[in-house]
């Protein structure tokens, strides 16, 4: 698992770059060509020099000097969820338009590049700005086997939510956001990820008309103090510690689905926005990080709303 300083050097990276040569009214408008290659990074049964670079802020030098040395060949399973992502790359070339909607008319590159590999901590994850990264051994494990039909679109959506942290890095950079403090770090996640888990979680997590569904109501009850009981003192507390920072940033996005007390709540409030038109989203991303702060009076409910208005 990330430790709180390897998620702000990532949110930092991602998000204090500029680019230079490349500004959006430069870029000529128009449909784009996309194009998804996929890479196995496995050469002569150990991991490629591509898969290092990808995984190497994620792990501890002791761990990537440790699988370098790994040589196996894939297992049948490993091999099967390769040949599930290569015959979805064709189809998610279309549904790129789509999911860049909420974005506005920032330029994305035309090409994605699609790594697998395996071992480690992430099922899926991104690098940079164009490759999207699939831990085939973490697949295997999480979700069987990779011929359950129910995987081909558990692929489909994964592949959504790390194209959308793809496209929010290339927004990042485009309009200059800067991460300054460990507040700005944990609002520009919550959006982050949120916005990436709104284009995976399944459909009994989206809003029945201009309600929660039944099973998001639910989980909120325990959601939404947590929330606001975080963001609250994050705001409130002028000298946090490295331990208070690993507690105030446990399970914002990492962990079981219902303990994501910050991707979560974000994802659900932006299928409520969006009522089935992503166009709905423009103005929220936007806002950036600033977003956050408002969809919270929005939708936090009860005493948390009242308690969370009280400092907001």
């Amino acid at each position: 698992m990330k430790t709180i300083i390897q998620v702000c050097v990532l949110l930092v990276l991602l998000v204090n770059c500029t680019n230079k040569n490349k500004t959006i009214s430069q870029i000529a408008k128009g449909k784009q060509n996309y194009t998804t290659n996929v890479n196995l990074c496995v050469q002569n049964n150990k991991i490629s020099n591509d898969w290092i670079k990808a995984i190497t802020i994620r792990h501890s030098e002791k761990f990537i000097d440790s699988l370098s040395q790994v040589e196996r060949t894939l297992t049948k399973e490993e091999i099967e969820w390769y040949k599930l992502v290569n015959s979805r790359a064709p189809q998610w070339n279309q549904l790129k338009d789509s999911l860049k909607v909420p974005f506005g008319d920032i330029y994305i590159n035309d090409t994605t590049y699609v790594y697998l590999g395996y071992q480690g901590h992430d099922d899926a994850f991104t690098y940079k700005y164009q490759t999207v990264c699939f831990n085939l051994t973490a697949l295997v494990k999480e979700y069987g086997s990779a011929k359950q039909a129910k995987n081909k679109i558990r692929m489909d959506r994964f592949f959504a939510h790390e194209y959308t942290h793809l496209l929010s890095k290339e927004w990042a950079k485009q309009t200059e956001q800067n991460l300054k403090t460990f507040k700005d770090s944990i609002l520009w996640e919550c959006m982050y990820e949120g916005l990436g888990m709104y284009r995976s979680m399944s459909d009994k997590w989206f809003p029945k008309g201009d309600s929660l569904s039944t099973v998001a109501d639910k989980t909120f009850e325990t959601l939404y103090p947590i929330f606001t009981e975080r963001l609250i003192t994050i705001e409130t507390s002028e000298n946090l510690t490295q331990d208070d920072k690993i507690r105030l940033h446990k399970n914002l996005s990492r962990g079981s689905m219902k303990k994501k007390w910050g991707a979560l709540p974000v994802a659900v409030w932006l299928a409520m926005e969006s009522k089935g038109n992503d166009k709905n989203l423009i103005p929220w991303i936007k806002m950036g990080s600033k977003a956050l702060i408002p969809l919270a009076k929005k939708y936090l409910t009860g005493k948390s709303k009242i308690k969370f208005k009280k400092v907001f």
